[in-house]
């Protein structure tokens, strides 16, 4: 019977949290629990399967993960998994078996590469793994690898013999014999096969030597060099990192620079350097390294000092392993721009062949951020500048020496193949897609470990387009387990949490992502996680307290004023109408550091000044009200308020007095049209004001709209009359009659009733 599939999912999400958490013991249980409900979905035993990695349990790890990837019906994810865990139990054959499962997958993928990669693991795991052998050696012959192809033409050859099927390796070798009939080491295997003689390696296993060997990297670096060259050998590899246009290029310059002037004057010394660039270059071509070097060594002794020749003689260093003459001559040929791609890469290659993988890295962060600034626009240009600042300090963080071996081998492979360039540009384009939360480098992609991860995060969202979340969470976890430390996958599972509704938890991964990036040094993208969580869960004023804190810190005055907004905003909004004002108060203090003081202050001023208004506390509001008029005489508003508020303080002549003020600068700013209206408002508002009424009535006259002036004074002596202020009433009814009213008789009989 089915089980519950929220029950299971619920499960499934706890155990992911715990095991972020590094809470194993947790994590195992809610992984146990969603298999009670659902037993046959490939997540909760790889989630068991790293839980128990994690504790060093490898027999448990392996069983879940092989159930694992029997569920998900051969992902090649969870084989990876489990190929890992049989390597490190010492289970070398069965993990050269599963390795070579996932060959095949990758091949029906038509990701040939890959495929290649896992062939070559399992057969160095397993050397007698003769489908192995068969599927590199087609493959390299077709590739036109010659080198490769005999290398696994004679591992047929060897475990053939060994199996007694002299016959079959005579055929295997004769297949060798095609790509270079007078190979010695495969002629050499004819002549023991036929004589009944064991081949050499025949009884052998390999050895296991730690990542960090040096002369273990050189081994495989020298091969990697040879087979770049040649080597005499027929056609080179395919390989085609930015060190192959560069190589043809310094021939070029070379040839263009110190031959291409043959109308000068030529010295001895010239032509004598000019012969020597010329055997150099030749010696070069034919692969004659060591009589290359010499001629391009003699030159430089006579004087010569060109960035080409520098670059063309590091790669020859490089082939000999002579790292650190190469090393110095790449330092010279990466100050020009036509070299300093190649020149950083083969600096990388040079440190890491020496085991200097902070140095390597160094290097190769560089020809990423050149090759990535190629495939973004100008304006994002800045901020991938500062992501790769931040990523070789967060790989070499806390010793992870082997996460930083894997990002500089992963790059390697990457810039390998022919076409990096278009890859590197496919590459953005994808990372674009799947990066909502901010800008991804390439960077991200190699320390993701796996193009598996970037593909998942992709189907995540494909899934969350739909509005499939649950399919598309699942598809998030998928990537966090192969690789757990890859913020990217963690930050859009937090914005996946927050479109299921559950903003809290949302909140939470997104404050644990926040933290990490601080740990890496990457301050921005710490500020950006805190800013997601306050998105999340917006009247979290302990969230959004510790952003304020953390972007105050790094100086981000102005961002941090608009934080002190949202929060004080948050609190009006919980209506704790006190705190909101603290909190304004205390942006205040902040406003002076920020770019544009005035517009800061001004902000906050009124916002304190509006709560104050609200409350009725007067006084309060109107000494904001005349700090705000100091920051902006000409703002109409302020001016009003101001008028407003001396009059329910009690102080109507500071009230005229701020009247007449704003009322003459419109004037003299050309705006006067607008003093008829501001003075009708506010006789309206107080029509029993003598100043007021004043003021307006000569405006009328200076209009000559006397009727107007003889009603308004009339009504304000209607109201003095009722108020019993019988002088004030006088003064108005003889200012009346000035002005020759229509009824005048009327006006001097109350005149002659008021006479004292």
């Amino acid at each position: 019977m089915a089980g519950n599939r929220a029950r299971f999912e619920e499960a499934l999400n706890r155990g992911h949290s715990h095991s972020w958490d590094q809470k194993w013991g947790e994590a195992v249980r809610e992984f146990e629990i969603a298999i009670t409900e659902i037993a046959n979905e490939p997540a909760p035993y790889a989630g068991l399967g790293m839980a128990y990695l994690e504790q060093n349990q490898l027999k448990k790890a392996l069983e879940n993960y092989k159930l694992a990837a029997r569920f998900s019906r051969g992902d090649v994810i969870y084989l990876r998994q489990v190929a890992d865990v049989q390597e490190r139990l010492g289970q070398y054959g069965e993990a050269g078996k599963t390795y070579m499962a996932i060959g095949e997958v990758e091949l029906n993928r038509r990701r040939l590469t890959e495929a290649m990669d896992n062939w070559n693991r399992a057969v160095r795991l397993e050397p007698d793994l003769l489908r192995g052998h068969q599927r590199l050696a087609s493959i390299y012959e077709r590739q036109g690898s010659v080198h490769n192809a005999i290398r696994e033409y004679l591992a047929i050859a060897r475990i053939l013999n060994s199996q007694g099927e002299a016959e079959n390796a005579l055929q295997a070798c004769q297949l060798a014999l095609k790509l270079d009939p007078r190979n010695a080491e495969v002629l050499t295997a004819i002549e023991q096969i036929r004589s009944g003689e064991k081949l050499a390696g025949e009884s052998e296993r390999p050895t296991y030597q730690s990542s960090d060997s040096i002369s273990e990297v050189a081994q495989h670096m020298a091969a990697a060099l040879r087979e770049k060259s040649g080597n005499g050998t027929g056609k080179a590899a395919d390989a085609a990192s930015p060190v192959q246009d560069a190589r043809r290029l310094a021939s070029e310059k070379l040839a263009g620079d110190l031959f291409g002037d043959e109308d000068g004057d030529l010295t001895t010394q010239t032509l004598h350097l000019t012969t020597l660039i010329s055997k150099a270059l030749d010696f070069q071509t034919r692969g004659m390294t060591n009589e290359a070097i010499s001629a391009y060594e003699e030159a430089m002794g006579l004087g010569l000092d060109n960035t080409a020749a520098h670059f063309n003689l590091g790669l020859l260093y490089q082939d000999k392993l002579r790292f650190e003459d190469a090393i110095r001559e790449f330092q010279l040929s990466v100050k020009d721009h036509d070299f300093r791609l190649a020149s950083y890469f083969s600096l990388g290659e040079c440190h890491r062949a020496r085991g200097r993988i902070e140095k390597a890295l160094e290097h190769f962060i560089n020809v990423l951020k050149i090759v990535d600034l190629a495939t973004v626009q100008h304006n994002q240009a800045d901020r991938l500048i500062e992501l790769y600042e931040n990523l070789a300090d967060s790989l070499m963080a806390q010793g992870e020496r082997d996460q930083a071996s894997a990002f500089a081998n992963a790059l390697v492979e990457f810039l390998s193949h022919k076409g990096w360039e278009d890859k590197a540009k496919e590459a953005r384009g994808r990372l674009d897609a799947i990066s909502d939360s901010g800008m991804m480098i390439l960077g991200d992609m190699l320390t993701a470990g796996s193009e598996q991860v970037l593909e998942s995060l992709y189907l995540s969202q494909e899934y969350a387009r739909r509005g499939m979340y649950d399919t598309a969470v699942e598809e998030t976890y998928r990537a966090i387990q192969l690789s757990n430390d890859y913020l990217p996958a963690h930050i859009q599972l937090g914005e996946l949490l927050g479109k299921q509704g559950r903003r809290e938890t949302a909140a939470q991964k997104f404050m644990t992502i926040a933290d990490t990036y601080q740990i890496r040094g990457d301050t921005n993208g710490s500020i950006l996680s805190y800013e997601k969580a306050v998105e999340m869960t917006p009247l979290d004023l302990t969230i959004r307290g510790r952003l304020i804190d953390l972007v105050k810190r790094h100086g981000q005055i102005d961002r941090a004023l608009e934080h002190y907004l949202a929060m004080g905003d948050s609190y009006y909004q919980l209506a704790q109408v006190d705190k909101a004002r603290d909190t304004y108060q205390e942006a205040l203090k902040l406003a002076p550091r920020g770019t544009i003081e005035r517009k800061w202050k001004a902000q906050f001023l009124r916002l304190a000044a509006e709560i104050d208004m609200q409350r009725f506390d007067w006084r309060r509001a109107l000494a904001a009200y005349k700090d705000l008029r100091t920051l902006d005489p000409n703002d109409e508003r302020t001016a009003i308020t101001l008028v407003d508020l001396y009059y329910k303080v009690g102080q109507p002549v500071n009230a005229v007095g701020e009247l007449d003020n704003y009322l003459k600068q419109l004037v003299r700013g050309g705006r006067g049209a607008k003093v008829v209206g501001i003075l009708e408002d506010m006789v309206r508002q107080r029509p029993s004001d003598k100043n007021l009424v004043d003021r307006l009535s000569r405006l009328y006259l200076q209009q000559k709209r006397r009727t107007e002036a003889i009603e308004l004074l009339d009504k304000l002596g209607e109201a003095q009359l009722e108020a019993n202020e019988m002088a004030a009433a006088y003064a108005t009814i003889e200012k009346i009659l000035a002005l020759n009213p229509p009824n005048a008789a009327s006006y001097r009989q109350l005149l002659a009733q008021l006479r004292p």
